[in-house]
């Protein structure tokens, strides 16, 4: 089985020399390391460059033309990939020697999973663990593991990748692209063994509640929903959630011309699931347009409708009611 690790780079130097080194320490080394950075501004790519040189497996280095972002960046790293198994890496994480000879026995074992993930162990920006993982948290916060969507902790089968790529510009994140596909083909196994640390600081992209160093509760996840609710006075999220439902109905169209007839009916699901709230979307964004009793009157008869049976029921109306 050749190994791939996709990692994408922007302004890495701080911390990426760990990495790396975490690479070159594994029992079992990867067959090649595909590193596309975003127009770093900093040391990064003269110290992936300097690595490139002693590394004791392929480093395959590429600067972006123009900034892509985050997601888009990845794209690039996945799409030229050659392994069977593709790990995707962070740039400020540190990998445990065994994780890749361990999630490849996993890969083994469990020949149907297209995306197998581990668990990492929470830490500060020195490395220092605070005591918790990151399924930890979510499980405490009382999510489902279907929360558990993390790219730096996942190993991906080249058949997803055949399936689901590219990631189409503009997509929010490129691993709720690629585990959003697994979870809907049921194809996802997940490893409760810690396998890396997962570096927290001030530059992380994830603001995810689950991401917290401090223990997270029922309690924490309820207030930080409803914190989020009450501080949305404009329609900027719907209008974001709807454009990236377009984007994702495209690429399933695109899935489902790649995959195989097994994968159609999941795939099939999974367009019309995606699709189905889109009219609501915009007659809700439709309603805050309306004077206030025009508005009531409105959500008042979506209501009575079952409209918000599939929206959240009360907390989006209440919502809507605030214009």
């Amino acid at each position: 089985m050749k190994i791939s690790i996709a990692m994408a780079t922007y302004n890495g130097a701080q911390y990426i020399t760990e990495q790396l080194q975490s690479f070159v320490d594994q029992s079992r080394q990867p067959d090649e390391v595909i590193i596309t950075d975003d127009c770093s501004a900093d040391e990064t790519e003269s110290v992936i460059r300097k690595f490139a040189e002693t590394a004791p497996f392929e480093v395959i280095f590429s600067r972006n033309e123009k900034n892509l972002g985050y997601c888009g960046n990845f794209n690039v790293a996945l799409m030229k990939t050659t392994g069977d198994l593709v790990f995707l890496s962070d740039q400020d994480d540190v990998w445990f020697p065994e994780k890749i000879k361990h999630m490849v026995c996993l890969a083994d074992q469990n020949p149907g999973a297209l995306v197998l993930m581990n668990d990492a162990v929470l830490t500060d920006k020195n490395l220092e663990s605070v005591g918790l993982t990151k399924l930890g948290q979510i499980r405490s916060a009382g999510f489902s593991d279907n929360a558990f969507i993390m790219g730096c902790c996942c190993a991906v089968r080249r058949e997803l990748l055949n399936i689901c790529m590219p990631i189409l510009p503009g997509f929010k994140a490129h691993d709720n692209w690629i585990v959003g596909f697994s979870d809907q083909l049921n194809k996802k196994f997940i490893c409760d063994e810690p396998l890396q640390y997962y570096r927290r600081h001030d530059s992380n992209e994830s603001q995810f509640i689950a991401n917290r160093t401090t223990k997270v509760t029922r309690w924490h996840a309820f207030f930080h929903a409803k914190r989020n609710f009450l501080s949305r006075t404009d329609n900027k999220v719907e209008f974001f959630e709807l454009e990236q439902r377009k984007l994702l109905s495209q690429g399933i169209r695109h899935a489902l011309m790649n995959a195989p007839l097994e994968f159609h009916p999941d795939l099939s699901e999974m367009l019309r699931e995606n699709n189905q709230p889109f009219g609501i979307i915009e007659t809700r964004i439709n309603f805050r347009q309306k004077r206030f009793r025009q508005r009531v009157f409105a959500i008042v008869s979506f209501a009575a409708g079952g409209g918000y049976r599939s929206a959240n029921g009360v907390r989006s109306m209440l919502r809507d009611l605030l214009g």
